[in-house]
């Protein structure tokens, strides 16, 4: 059984009255399932709320072509030394930045409270932050898990 628990604007149609919803599921006694984390964590959360909990998160990804070599590297070699593109800034060094772009324009249409986006060590590593958040809200819950489906939209 699923419980509605958040709902998001719908980046992606952005009409009428689509949006993205978060579920908690629960089996057939209403008993939330092993996997229902967020329930559990807003236990935790409502008994601490007057010490008002905030909290921020960031998510590494890596794009992979589908023989699972990072976007970008060479086929059938080794990619160069770390340098140039640790942290990296331009086309001929991160790739995958249309892709990112897409992610957090969606994320922000969608109203969640992306912090900002950043290449990471190899070519096609990128990172996203969820600014501070309180209580159940936290990134690391709902914010979080709603950020991974814009992503998914916009890579397709």
């Amino acid at each position: 059984m699923l419980k509605h628990v958040a709902e998001y604007p719908d980046p992606f149609l952005g009409c009428g009255n689509n949006g993205l919803v978060l579920c908690e599921t629960y089996d057939a006694e209403n008993n939330p399932t092993k996997t229902n984390h967020r329930y559990h964590c807003k236990q935790i959360m409502d008994s601490v709320i007057e010490d008002c909990p905030m909290f921020g998160m960031e998510q590494e990804y890596l794009f992979l072509h589908m023989d699972l070599r990072p976007l970008g590297w060479p086929k059938d070699k080794l990619s160069p030394p770390q340098g140039p593109y640790y942290c990296g800034v331009g086309a001929d060094r991160m790739y995958g930045r249309e892709v990112v772009q897409a992610h957090a324009n969606a994320c922000l249409l969608a109203g969640l409270k992306l912090a900002g986006t950043n290449a990471e060590v190899t070519p096609a590593q990128w990172e996203f932050q969820i600014s501070i958040c309180k209580e159940i809200e936290m990134g690391l819950c709902e914010k979080k898990e709603m950020s991974h489906f814009p992503y998914m939209d916009s890579n397709q």
